[in-house]
């Protein structure tokens, strides 16, 4: 039998990998899944995501899959061991710059069920489950896989172009790399439970934040609800797991009567990076790459960036509109701003998860104090211990920022803009994909033409935006700024015109004529696409 021919081989079929394979998919990348297991694991693992993984999952098309199966957060509690309230977040209340909820719960098995139907939308995207990737090599030209069945033991090999390692945080592929992962373990363990509810009654959300029981707990969708309790130092974690501890422990939140207890699984913290997240053409991904404590609901959220940041660089190196020098800037871009959020993970866990009476009551104390006063009660209420991080560098105008308050590596807003026609849309909706230009609310007419040239030369999309003032003045191919967002983020940054990368990263500003330093940062980097064609990968056996 001939050799099987791809562009990339995904290993795993998690949500990272199947989010990957559905960003590569838009892009016509002829991609191959290999999934060990022969069906869904059907666990929850994850959780939840916020904002901007919600923005990712918009924008491979699966709102209607999957976005009636977000829960969103409205209301999060931080309560002490009598369950009395500390201090409240309203979601309802709070901010939401990229266009949905700040934080939203889901059951991981309906998350990846969508994934999964999303990538059969593609004829040259095939998912090869009951198979692993038993050994490959690489070359210059690319990576040959031996690909087994894993129950008839028969393989094939496989030539790709790349391969990514999306198989978690035991990753086959990170070993036969011979990556360590570098970090710490908590040395305390917590107890995951899911329960299934008949009703979508209580809904809440909150830190336990007692001397007693520390932990999280939250309902997940209509008809499920987890918890995470930290288990003491000296619990019997065999113990933990048993139906009459399990029960015990829910008891004081919910009567255990009125749910069936679907899972419970004992887990430590980890906070981890691989020491190199490429090796030749072989890249990490996820829960390959790293692992972070869940305190601020980050680890499948800085998964879902990972495919983000590198699927869009691999579809133009592989059509043929950019340098593979491209690729470069994966790790170089994720890596701190991952580091970065495994340090704010760590910092929020040790302030919440306090033990000790002593400790855990001056803690609380505290929250009460600071929930009460102006400064810190706005942090507390409007969610900011999410840090906002721009990326410092990598694919950027002067390849670093080149201050604090600098436009270009920040995450761009996305508010409803209007459209010619009457209706409204999500901003990315309008943009779709690939490299977008848009020029503020009275940009003059030079500005409006230097900016559709840069957008051809990028065979990027081209946006005039109006003030809502001005809404008559509208051109047929532009958007109304009804919510005046961005032309507050246009006078702010003192720019007339913006260069978004597909990942909806700021790429460069340009204002008062000075658009040739960013047209001559761009000219030769990114080229428009050719036509990929789009092939399909027969199935092993």
């Amino acid at each position: 039998m001939a050799p099987e021919s791809v562009d990339v081989i995904i290993v795993g079929c998690g949500p990272v990998g199947a989010m990957a394979a559905n960003l590569l998919g838009q892009h016509g990348v002829r991609t191959l899944v290999v999934e060990r297991e022969p069906a869904p694991h059907g666990q929850s693992r994850a959780i939840s995501v916020d904002d901007e993984a919600q923005r990712i999952f918009q924008s491979v098309g699966l709102v209607d899959e999957l976005g009636p199966g977000f829960f969103p957060c409205r209301l999060l509690k931080y309560l002490d061991d009598e369950l009395r309230s500390l201090a409240e977040v309203d979601f309802t209340k709070v901010d939401q710059p990229f266009g949905h909820f700040v934080g939203a719960f889901f059951q991981q098995p309906r998350l990846e069920a969508a994934l999964r139907k999303g990538m059969a939308r593609f004829p040259h995207v095939s998912l090869w489950q009951g198979h692993e990737v038993e050994s490959f090599v690489q070359d210059d030209e690319g990576v040959t896989a031996r690909v087994k069945e894993c129950a008839s033991e028969h393989a094939v090999t496989v030539h790709a172009r790349y391969l990514l390692a999306c198989d978690g945080a035991h990753s086959a592929i990170r070993r036969r790399l011979g990556l360590k992962l570098e970090g710490t373990t908590a040395l305390e363990h917590s107890l995951a439970i899911t329960v299934a509810t008949s009703t979508p009654d209580p809904e809440f959300t909150a830190y336990l934040c007692g001397p007693k029981r520390r932990g999280f707990i939250t309902r997940t969708a209509r008809d499920e609800m987890r918890f995470d309790i930290i288990l003491a130092p000296d619990e019997d974690l065999e113990a933990a797991r048993q139906p009459e501890f399990v029960r015990s422990l829910i008891a004081h939140y919910l009567d255990p009567a009125s749910v069936k207890v679907r899972s419970a699984n004992v887990y430590s913290y980890h906070s981890r990076l691989a020491e190199k997240w490429r090796v030749g053409r072989a890249f990490l991904l996820g829960d390959a790459a790293h692992l972070m404590p869940p305190f601020l609901g980050q680890g499948l959220c800085a998964g879902f960036r990972d495919a983000a940041n590198l699927a869009w660089k691999l579809g133009l190196v592989l059509g043929g509109a950019a340098d593979a020098s491209l690729l470069d800037t994966y790790e170089q871009e994720r890596r701190a701003h991952v580091a970065e959020v495994i340090r704010s993970s760590d910092a929020m866990g040790k302030v919440m998860m306090t033990g000790g009476k002593v400790l855990a009551r001056a803690r609380n104390a505290l929250i009460q104090l600071l929930y009460r006063l102006p400064v810190t009660g706005d942090f507390i209420r409007q969610y900011k211990v999410k840090p906002m991080m721009p990326l410092e560098e990598g694919f950027l105008v002067n390849a670093r920022r080149a201050k604090k308050d600098a436009p270009e590596g920040t995450y761009f807003p996305q508010p409803r803009v209007a459209l010619p026609d009457g209706n409204s849309a999500l901003l990315d909706d309008v943009l779709g994909e690939g490299f977008a230009v848009l020029t503020r609310p009275g940009a003059s007419l030079e500005a409006q033409r230097e900016a559709r040239t840069l957008a051809a030369e990028l065979g990027a999309r081209w946006l005039p935006v109006s003030a809502a003032e001005r809404t008559g003045s509208i051109r047929a191919e532009g958007v109304v700024d009804v919510e005046g967002r961005l032309g507050a983020w246009f006078a702010r940054h003192a720019a007339d015109l913006v260069v978004l990368r597909p990942d909806r990263y700021v790429y460069g500003t340009a204002g008062g004529g000075d658009l040739g330093h960013l047209q001559g940062s761009l000219r030769g980097r990114i080229r428009p696409l050719a036509r990929r064609s789009r092939g399909e990968v027969r199935r092993a056996g």
